[in-house]
């Protein structure tokens, strides 16, 4: 056992001793200016200047993009200067790597000297951030939303919304924190889609990718903005909730999808959709919704609808609780029907019936009572007083 601690030690003094940097080496690292700049679509330029004593044989850049486990590196090129200072830089390309858009770059330099010695540059950090615009800014908390025009009070409007949010998809889905969390608001869909295939990607089912690790939104008209908003924030803060919970968990379709709907509030026109569906018998079988969606818009309109009407039965029924719990269950790789019986004790078919059965119209009479019923009582009431009253 001795040995063994004695060869540890050993080898993390050698360890030690290879990568030590020496006082005036980091004293050299920390006087030298590292910098980056974006060109959306393109690259991203990087530079490092300031002055060194020493004689530089090699500048290597090394950076990470978002969460990759393995570092990129290249040889920088080094400009002619004036002696005793340094200037390199070195441009990426975005074909080189992966390169999301709004995704974090972190990146470093190792200088090595004739004499043999390695220095490195302290970490710096830069947002792959669409430069096309100038953004306005909020940052409250740990929520930054980025905006444009002249509307002043639209940044604040979204944080609103994200917090609300925050508190619905807290009651419905398993417990998570999307945090730090950037919210980015593009004056037109035209914009925001321009922006993601500049950079490779492209909105996908109604929502951009959640691997992006932040929302992309747009608020296309003033008056409207805030409506829009109200769909939109919910809709993509769940999709990247779920994300994060699990990242390569596949979802049956009409839980994730529904869920992203239900965070959003109700919708006329989906309950419409689907009261018309159910009174014409033209509903969709729930195992359908279960692996895909229809691909003619028509169907798939209704799909979303059914998905979210069967969601908000289970929540009458079951509570948020059970919404939780079968966001749980799926997650973990549960199949669709499995998910439901471990959850409600309720095959695809004892589903789909209880959820016709609560779409059904209620007969003329229950509606009467059901919206008049107070002022029925209270003439029943003042019929009885009067009756009293004149026994008297």
């Amino acid at each position: 056992m001795k040995q063994w601690i004695l060869w540890l030690v050993g080898v993390w003094l050698v360890v030690g001793w290879g990568t030590a940097v020496s006082p005036t080496a980091l004293a050299q690292a920390n006087d030298l200016t590292s910098r980056a700049e974006v060109t959306f679509g393109q690259g991203i330029t990087f530079y490092l200047t300031g002055p060194i004593s020493s004689t530089v044989e090699q500048v290597e850049l090394f950076l990470v993009v978002g969460d990759s486990p393995t570092p990129f590196t290249a040889k920088a090129t080094m400009m002619p200067g004036e002696p005793g200072q340094l200037s390199a830089s070195y441009h990426l390309e975005r074909e080189m790597v992966t390169l999301p858009p709004f995704a974090e770059v972190r990146y470093w330099w190792v200088i090595s000297t004739a004499g043999g010695q390695t220095t490195q540059v302290p970490e710096a950090s830069i947002t792959y951030r669409d430069d096309r615009f100038a953004w306005r800014t909020l940052a409250v908390e740990d929520v930054t939303v980025y905006w444009t025009g002249n509307d002043e009070t639209l940044g604040q409007t979204a944080w609103d919304i994200v917090q609300g949010s925050r508190q619905t998809l807290d009651a419905i889905l398993p417990p998570t924190a999307v945090s730090p969390l950037n919210v980015y608001i593009y004056p037109s869909t035209g914009d925001l889609r321009a922006g993601l295939r500049l950079a490779g990607q492209d909105v996908v089912d109604g929502h951009t990718d959640p691997d992006l690790g932040v929302l992309l939104v747009t608020a296309v008209n003033p008056v409207t903005a805030a409506a829009e908003l109200r769909q939109s924030i919910p809709h993509a803060l769940t999709h990247l909730r779920l994300h994060q919970l699990e990242p390569t968990a596949v979802l049956p379709y009409w839980y994730e999808e529904g869920i992203a709907l239900l965070s959003a509030g109700l919708d006329a026109a989906r309950d419409e959709l689907v009261a018309t569906a159910v009174a014409n018998n033209e509903t969709l079988p729930l195992l359908q919704l279960c692996t895909n969606f229809p691909q003619e818009p028509d169907q798939a309109d209704l799909a979303l609808a059914q998905s979210v009407s069967l969601l908000r039965t289970i929540q009458a029924q079951f509570g948020d609780q059970a919404l939780r719990q079968l966001g749980s269950i799926y997650l973990s790789g549960t199949s669709c029907e499995v998910g439901l019986t471990q959850t409600l004790d309720m095959s695809l078919v004892d589903l789909e019936v209880t959820w016709l059965d609560a779409q059904a119209p209620q007969p003329a009479w229950l509606t009467f009572l059901t919206e008049n019923g107070l002022w029925l009582l209270l003439v029943v009431g003042s019929f009885g007083l009067l009756a009293l009253i004149l026994r008297r």
